[in-house]
């Protein structure tokens, strides 16, 4: 509720450019936000319960019942995005990389004597 609500007054700041908006225009934003969030809504019922969490299920129900599209084989807490991967990767490379670097730069140097 409170997501909504930020999200709202984001929205609000960021579209009418900080002038006041009059009544209709407060109106017509309001029917828009609204669509919207109405729109995610019924994307999410359509994509079905999240696999973290258990459907809700009456005394005739199973949860077999509720989740029609079978076993999956990707295992909870991997991701299977591909570029999502190799950002992973590439940001742990350039960790290690620079943790490296620093190490090898704060190695006491003999001192040149004249």
């Amino acid at each position: 509720m409170a997501t909504r609500i930020a999200a709202r007054y984001v929205s609000r700041r960021l579209s009418s450019s900080g002038k006041v908006l009059s009544e209709e225009e407060k109106a017509a934003e309001n029917v828009y936000i609204k669509k919207t969030e109405q729109e995610k809504l019924e994307k999410l019922a359509r994509k079905g319960p999240k696999p973290e969490e258990k459907p809700v299920t009456g005394s005739s129900g199973t949860t077999t019942d509720a989740n029609p599209s079978g076993p999956t084989a990707s295992t909870p807490g991997v991701s299977t995005d591909k570029h999502r991967n190799y950002g992973v990767l590439a940001g742990t490379i350039a960790l290690l990389g620079g943790l490296g670097w620093y190490l090898k730069s704060s190695s006491k140097k003999p001192e040149v004597q004249d």
